[in-house]
């Protein structure tokens, strides 16, 4: 599942993306690229048995959800 975003609002686009992998036992990892105007950041949350290990955003939800369809 994957989705794109404008993660501050910035009306720059929707330069950030998250993306949920996932395989058949509905395990794998949601990877968040998240774009700013100076920077961008990256950051990988495990999946396991269909829900985040950590606490997941919004948009990281979604991906899952799509993942998971």
């Amino acid at each position: 599942g994957l989705i794109r975003y404008d993660a501050y609002n910035e009306m720059s686009g929707r330069q950030s993306t998250s993306i949920a992998l996932l395989d058949s036992s509905r395990s794998g990892v949601v990877l968040s690229s998240i774009h700013h105007r100076d920077q961008a950041r990256l950051y990988a949350k495990q999946v396991s048995n269909g829900k985040g290990e950590l606490r997941l955003s919004p948009e990281e939800e979604e991906a899952l959800r799509l993942a998971l369809s």
